[in-house]
């Protein structure tokens, strides 16, 4: 492959006018300065996937001396518009035809290699030469049909550029995707962990518009990849890898990305199997470095998995359960958060078995059981937040003092109140996952005091109200935090990275559905911020391209707090 030098990220009308383009969004400088109609940037595929055969034939047309009869060949060099397509995300369109194979839906054009078909060299004549200039510049009218790329071709790359966000901080691992790079580089290509990564990165660009074609790649990949996991779960060997673990992963993440009804028992049954898997593989994968690491991010699903269903969390062969074979202290902040939060599932369980059912004197004693280790996770988690590295605290951009108006409710980007900003999209969706678990244990707290209250029972302390003031405390929090998650502009992490701009506004965008849902539900929050936090779920599953119905799916399923995530 030829080295073409570093892409231009400019505007088109600036490298139409060779100036130096400033790069300012949405209308750069100097187009807004002459009064030129901007038109736009170049899309991330097209300065990832750039045409190498037209510098190929640069070097060609130089090697072989300029003449006039360059002009006389018939063909003519492209060039590419600089207006492009806010929708073209990727250069290589490709159709499924009715054999079953793949042809071009576009002519020859850039990002496409020439295929030089069978029977196309003819023999020339002895007493003709070759003449290599012609047959370079006639490339782009010779006809033959181009070589079209596999689809993971394009989609692994920019699922890796874009979506696997590293180096994320040490303190603020505790996912999956973390892990892929290395497995995946050691894996073979026709591994479940290799089939399983591509029907995720087709399945993820196949929701840009005008790639669907993608989401039909993704199924059969997904089909593929589904067999081999059967075939590798026979080998005594194969099925306690950190591949085959870590694969199961991934098609969480699948179910996760196509957000249908009909996925939802498919994802709950793929951590289920991540979860047995991993208390096969027993103490012994305490032993190896990564071996640890995805047993901790099989724990994080399980909880997330358990305290969506409210189902009590199966306990783990070792000394130590859960927690492994080290203490808590050694853990990250983010594993920290998790563990603290291992016994929230069986608490959500017992508190809505009991309060579902009339008072009954009998069961006060349990009640008030629930209700103490409630305000004690509470009281943990409390903690946690106020012991916070300094890096992992926000940092207030501004007020915003308009309350808006009710019909205006569903298209106002910000809610009254400071406006919030964070390090990274990863760590503010952690700290988000704090206040959702806040959230959760308040509720139980009140829950449980109606019911108790039901038999005379007297909050002398004042719990109600102070769980009403937390629960409003956490909902304003991540009020505050909305438009940095869904701005670019506000993401210097991501920009500083080369994040593709779309990528990085779906990523913040599903890493707020969770908490956006739980917020809006929760019982104590006037009526208006719950219909502005209805209203921005709205907006993201408009945004990204999701109707009502998977942004609900998604919400239920939060696979959110498992590492970073895409649309």
């Amino acid at each position: 492959m030829v080295y073409t030098g570093k892409p231009s990220r400019g505007c088109g009308m600036c490298k139409s006018r060779r100036i130096k383009c400033d790069e300012k969004r949405p209308t750069c400088g100097n187009c807004k300065k002459s009064g030129r109609d901007c038109p736009g940037y170049p899309d991330e595929f097209d300065l990832v996937f750039r045409d190498e055969n037209k510098a190929m034939a640069r070097k060609a047309k130089k090697s072989s001396g300029s003449g006039p009869s360059r002009s006389s060949t018939g063909g003519s060099s492209s060039h590419t518009s600089p207006h492009l397509s806010p929708s073209a995300s990727f250069e290589v369109e490709t159709v499924a035809t009715s054999s079953g194979t793949q042809s071009s839906s576009v002519p020859p054009s850039e990002g496409q290699l020439i295929s030089f078909l069978p029977g196309m060299h003819t023999p020339l004549p002895l007493d003709k030469t070759f003449d290599f200039e012609s047959f370079v510049w006639n490339l782009p009218n010779a006809v033959p049909s181009p070589i079209t790329m596999p689809p993971e071709y394009e989609a692994v790359p920019f699922f890796f550029k874009n979506f696997i966000t590293l180096p994320q901080q040490a303190e603020s691992t505790r996912g999956f995707l973390e892990y892929l790079v290395p497995l995946y580089n050691r894996a073979r290509p026709s591994s479940v962990l290799h089939l399983a990564t591509k029907a995720v990165a087709m399945a993820t660009c196949g929701q840009y518009p005008g790639r669907q074609d993608l989401l039909r790649e993704a199924v059969s990949t997904y089909g593929k990849a589904l067999k081999k996991l059967n075939d590798d779960l026979k080998d005594p060997v194969m099925s306690k890898s950190d591949e085959t673990v870590l694969a199961i992963l991934m098609f969480s993440l699948y179910e996760t990305i196509m957000s249908t009804d009909d996925t939802i028992t498919a994802w709950g049954n793929h951590v289920d199997g991540a979860v047995t898997l991993t208390k096969l593989r027993g103490t012994d994968q305490f032993k190896d470095e990564m071996s640890h690491a995805i047993f901790r991010a099989v724990r994080t699903m399980m909880i997330t998995s358990c305290v969506q269903r409210s189902k009590p969390i199966d306990d783990f062969p070792g000394t130590k359960g859960w927690i492994g074979n080290g203490e808590f202290n050694d853990e990250n902040v983010a594993n920290r958060l998790t563990l603290i939060c291992i016994d929230l599932p069986s608490l959500r369980a017992r508190a809505n078995q009991l309060t579902n059912i009339p008072h009954d004197p009998d069961q006060e004693s349990g009640a008030k059981e629930i209700l103490e280790f409630a305000q004690m996770v509470d009281g943990n988690l409390a903690e946690w937040y106020a012991t916070l590295p300094p890096e992992w605290r926000h940092s207030t951009i501004g007020v915003v003092s308009e309350v808006p108006a009710i019909e205006d409710l569903a298209i106002t980007e910000k809610w009254p109140g400071e406006q919030h900003i964070y390090n990274d999209v990863p760590l503010a969706s952690i700290v988000n996952d704090y206040r959702v678990c806040r959230i959760f244990c308040r509720r139980v707290i009140m829950a449980c005091i109606n019911w108790l209250g039901t038999g005379g029972f007297e909050d002398e302390n004042g719990k109600y109200n102070k769980s009403v003031f937390v629960i409003q405390q956490m909902v304003d929090d991540i009020s505050a935090c909305v438009p940095f998650h869904l701005d670019y502009q506000l993401q210097a992490t991501a920009k500083e990275m080369g994040q593709e701009q779309n990528a990085a506004e779906a990523f913040g965008g599903y890493s707020l559905v969770w908490p956006l849902y739980v917020a809006a539900n929760a019982e104590t929050v006037p009526q208006a911020q719950r219909d502005w936090l209805f209203g921005r779920l709205s907006v993201i599953g408009t945004k990204f391209g999701l109707s009502s119905a998977q942004v609900l799916v998604l919400a239920r399923r939060h696979v959110l707090t498992c590492g970073p995530m895409f649309p």
